[in-house]
């Protein structure tokens, strides 16, 4: 997963998980407490969401949850899962509090809840439940063991993501550059010229997921696919050579000031606010902060072009890069929620949100890309969503680190803190050895 959500303090973590193990006690209790009238509206679910108030999704899954109780008479026990939700679900299966579904990102350590026995595989729900017709193939994929067709099936994707660059072409314009950047010679350019107007150039969190994305983004320029995908998942970061350009031409990147000042000590909250307010002209941001620039009030979206990282000369990808996947938040069921008395009700809920006047809405509020077949074009309201899905004929997708790094994903995010700092090549690839062996 990428963190989608706005940066939570991790020191927060052990009062989070608390705070869950006496929220999630409380949904425990509640059925008891209200007696035969509950037991007679259908029952509950014990739900922790990653879509939390102040995330965009988070009204849309509002109204699914307001229906559905409606319909069925069955309560909706939500817990907000924060930045650790992979941290607090763990601590609360292990104390015996586990709640029924998860909907969150397949990323970290979600990513071997299965091996762990937190959740169970949904491979016969998908045919059972009559969504193996409408799932697209590629979003069931990429939520299967390794990532590969076959595999067991984790969970069910949902939100779908596009990943690009977002250019504000009014600072480029003032700061003499003319177009958005396709190689990282020009990208070098324009940030000499941004910073002489005084501009930020390229904004992102370099102590998180944000600037961990960036990375790899950068260090796969000289890399085929499957060999990537090799590394990030066994190592072997120093011992490949192509690799090593990568990151080399990252930290070229970096020394050349691509990047704006003291980024190693950014959060992708501060890369949103500088980017939002003008202060710097670039960064990378997914499909889920389309409605949310619109919301920041300052017109940032009227002022976007959506791009692919600049490529350098001899890159395996012949155009710019951007990420895309299906990746970001689905739903994961838990040994408890697959109990008799639990599954189907945690079936008609989950059914609910495949429904396509559901889609549409995540579509139009979310900039979600749909996991199912169908024109959901008219709900593609938002302009940069628009804008994205025509992405195709201009920008190569790179390979998405998440499933393939697993939960060695905060070590690695700790050592690229460094290498957006001063660390050299051969500090950076060695470390990233040491974090992904354990």
């Amino acid at each position: 997963m990428h963190r989608t959500m706005p940066r939570a303090v991790r020191g927060v973590a052990a009062f989070a998980a608390g705070a869950l193990l006496l929220s999630l006690a409380a949904c425990g209790s509640d059925e008891s407490a209200a007696g035969p009238a509950t037991a007679a509206s259908g029952g509950s679910i014990d739900v922790v969401t990653r879509w939390t108030a102040g995330n965009s999704a988070a009204a849309a899954q509002k109204r699914v949850f307001d229906a559905f109780t409606a319909e069925t008479g069955i309560k909706i026990n939500i817990t907000e899962g924060l930045e650790a939700i992979d941290d607090q679900v763990e601590t609360a299966v292990a104390a015996g509090k586990s709640p029924d579904l998860v909907i969150v990102n397949l990323f970290d350590k979600t990513v071997g809840w299965l091996d762990a026995g937190v959740t169970v595989p949904v491979d016969q729900y998908v045919k059972d439940w009559g969504l193996a017709a409408t799932m697209k193939p590629e979003a069931l994929d990429e939520w299967r063991v390794g990532g590969v067709a076959g595999g067991e099936l984790q969970g069910l994707p949902f939100s779908g993501f596009s990943w690009p660059f977002w250019y504000n072409t009014e600072l480029l314009t003032k700061a003499g550059v003319t177009e958005v950047p396709k190689s990282t010679d020009e990208l070098i350019a324009a940030a000499k010229k941004l910073r002489a107007a005084g501009v930020g150039p390229v904004a992102v969190g370099g102590n998180d997921w944000s600037g961990q994305k960036l990375f790899y983004q950068i260090a796969q320029s000289f890399t085929d696919a499957a060999t990537m995908q090799k590394v990030m998942k066994e190592g072997g970061y120093c011992a490949t050579p192509s690799v090593m350009n990568g990151i080399k031409l990252f930290t070229d990147l970096r020394d050349a000031k691509v990047f704006v000042d003291n980024v190693a000590g950014l959060s992708s909250d501060d890369m949103y606010a500088s980017y939002y307010s003008g202060k710097a002209a670039i960064m990378s941001a997914g499909s889920w902060a389309y409605t949310e620039s619109k919301a920041s009030g300052t017109g940032i979206e009227t002022r976007t072009a959506l791009g692919g990282f600049p490529v350098p000369s001899g890159s395996v990808y012949p155009k710019p890069t951007a990420y895309q996947g299906f990746t970001g938040v689905g739903f994961m069921i838990t040994k408890q929620g697959a109990e008799p008395d639990k599954i189907d009700k945690i079936r008609q809920l989950v059914t609910k949100f495949y429904g396509r006047p559901a889609v549409g809405d995540f579509v139009k509020d979310a900039g979600i890309l749909p996991p199912v077949t169908g024109d959901f074009s008219s709900s593609a309201t938002d302009p940069l969503l628009k804008a994205s899905l025509g992405l195709d004929a201009d920008v190569d997708y790179a390979v998405l680190p998440d499933v393939w790094i697993g939960s060695a994903s905060d070590p690695i995010t700790q050592v690229l803190t460094g290498a957006y700092g001063k660390a050299t090549p051969q500090e950076i690839c060695g470390d990233l050895d040491t974090a992904t062996k354990g």
